[in-house]
């Protein structure tokens, strides 16, 4: 995950442990830096001050259109105003996907085996979940496949398996297959990627 999901304006929350309760404050994204965010503190951040102090440890989850993104951060600037700044941990970064994943219209290439062929395809419609591609060699649903995406540029090569589980009733050579197994460095490569996309072509 890298600082491109953040953007200005993004809502966030900080949760804070005392005692055996958590306890959450809601703010905003207010500047965006190279390793580190500039938070904008509501009103009331007054109350939560014995939290944040330099070098205190907290969880935050900033809420995108790709889903809620979990990290550990320390605050590195004492919230003396109305404003602060915390240093994230990236290796602590999770991105737990929502229900508004995009999905881009594109060309990649996607090679497919079935387990009797080996197939150099073109995809055409691609999401977290599925894939859609062109073949002029038959599938049936229910078909199990493996696969490798080649993502272009430097956005890495996905490896997946999926199951046919669409054969488009006009365009009897359009298949939609869904993603079954991916492992979650791939699936980030994949969420990173679509994200750029949609951000590049707006």
């Amino acid at each position: 995950i890298g600082m491109d999901l953040f953007n200005e304006g993004q809502k966030l929350t900080l949760y804070f442990k005392k005692d055996s309760n958590i306890v959450e404050m809601t703010c905003a994204i207010e500047q965006v830096f190279d390793d580190r965010l500039s938070l904008l503190l509501p009103q009331y951040f007054m109350r939560y001050i014995d939290f944040l102090h330099v070098g205190a440890h907290l969880t935050a989850k900033v809420f995108s259109k790709l889903g809620t993104i979990d990290f550990n951060t320390v605050v590195i600037s004492s919230p003396l105003e109305d404003s602060f700044i915390v240093e994230m941990d990236y290796n602590a970064m999770i991105l737990t996907t929502g229900d508004d994943i995009p999905v881009i219209k594109a060309i990649e290439n996607i090679e497919i085996n079935d387990g009797e062929r080996s197939l150099n395809l073109k995809t055409f419609e691609l999401s977290i979940d599925y894939v859609k591609f062109n073949s002029k060699s038959k599938f049936e649903v229910d078909d199990s496949l493996e696969g490798i995406l080649k993502l272009p540029k430097n956005y890495g090569i996905i490896n997946f398996k999926a199951v046919v589980t669409e054969i488009d009733p006009i365009y009897d050579t359009e298949y939609t297959a869904n993603f079954t197994t991916m492992t979650e460095q791939d699936r980030q490569s994949l969420l990173y990627y679509m994200y750029m996309y949609s951000k590049d072509i707006k």
